[in-house]
C-alpha cells in the first residue's frame, strides 16, 4: 500500500515518512525535491521550491507540481505498489492534483499545533512568503486556511505533537493499520 503524507511545512512529513519507508523497506518520495529537479531539468535553473514559487509564480509552480504528482501516480498506481510520499505544504491546496493523490493511496494528515510549527520555522529562518513585519500572525492565518483543507482531504488525521520522529512513525503505523492487512 502506498501512503501519502500531508501537513504544514515543518510538521515532520519528510522525517516521519523516511522512517516509515525504511521500516517497510519501500521507496520514499519527497515532492518538494522532485519539483526542484523537474524545474531544473526543464529550465536548467537549480533553485529551491520557495524560489521557484517566488520567481516564476503560483501558476508555474502548480504546473510543475502537477507534473511531479502525475509522474508519481503513473509510477505508483498499480496493485502491490508500496511507497511513502511526502507532499509539500501547498500541494494539498492544488485542486488539479487531489484526485491523483487519492489514487496513489490513503492520505494522512500529520497534525502539529501551529505554535510548535512556528517555533520550528523560526529556528530555520522565517520564509519570505510570510510578512516580515508580523510573521507569527501571517503564519497563523496560513495555518487557519490550510488546516480545514488538510482535514477534508485526509483519510486519517494523526496528532504528532511532542512526539519523537520514531514515536510519530509508531503512531502513524498504528493509525493506518485498519487501512491495510500488513505493511508488506
Amino acid at each position: 500500500m502506498n501512503l501519502v503524507l500531508i501537513g504544514m511545512k515543518h510538521c515532520g512529513k519528510s522525517t516521519t515518512g523516511k522512517i516509515l519507508a525504511a521500516r517497510w523497506g519501500c521507496p520514499f518520495y519527497d515532492v518538494d525535491p522532485m519539483i526542484e529537479e523537474h524545474h531544473d531539468c526543464d529550465t536548467g535553473e537549480t533553485i529551491s521550491v520557495r524560489e521557484i514559487f517566488e520567481r516564476h509564480g503560483e501558476k508555474h509552480f502548480h504546473r510543475v507540481e502537477g507534473h511531479v504528482v502525475c509522474e508519481l501516480y503513473l509510477k505508483l498506481d498499480h496493485p502491490g505498489s508500496q511507497a511513502v510520499v511526502s507532499l509539500g505544504g501547498r500541494t494539498a491546496l492544488n485542486s488539479l492534483v487531489c484526485e491523483l493523490l487519492r489514487a496513489i493511496g490513503p492520505i494522512v494528515y500529520l497534525q502539529v499545533a501551529p505554535d510548535v510549527i512556528y517555533e520550528r520555522i523560526e529556528q530555520s529562518g522565517i520564509p519570505p512568503f510570510l510578512n516580515p513585519d508580523d510573521p507569527a500572525t501571517d503564519f497563523q492565518a496560513l495555518y487557519d486556511q490550510r488546516h480545514p483543507r488538510y482535514k477534508e482531504l485526509a483519510d486519517v488525521t494523526i496528532d504528532i505533537n511532542d512526539l519523537t520522529p520514531n514515536a510519530a512513525a509508531d503512531l502513524l503505523e498504528k493509525s493506518i493499520s485498519h487501512l491495510q492487512s500488513s505493511p508488506s
